[in-house]
C-alpha cells in the first residue's frame, strides 16, 4: 500500500517517500503474484464443486 500511495504522490507533486522505480517494481511484483494465483486457481479448478 505504501508503494501505491507513494507512486500517486509522485505523479501529482513529484515528491515521493520511496524511489519511483522501487514503487513500480513492487506494484508490478504484487500484480504478477495476484495474476499467478488466479491463473493457478483457474488451471486446477481450485474449490470447484462437482
Amino acid at each position: 500500500m505504501l508503494y501505491l500511495i507513494s507512486g500517486f504522490r509522485w505523479s501529482f507533486f513529484e515528491v515521493a517517500d520511496v524511489d519511483v522505480g522501487i514503487s513500480l517494481a513492487m506494484i508490478s511484483l504484487f500484480l504478477l503474484a495476484c495474476l499467478t494465483l488466479v491463473w493457478w486457481m483457474f488451471k486446477t479448478g481450485y474449490r470447484l464443486r462437482q
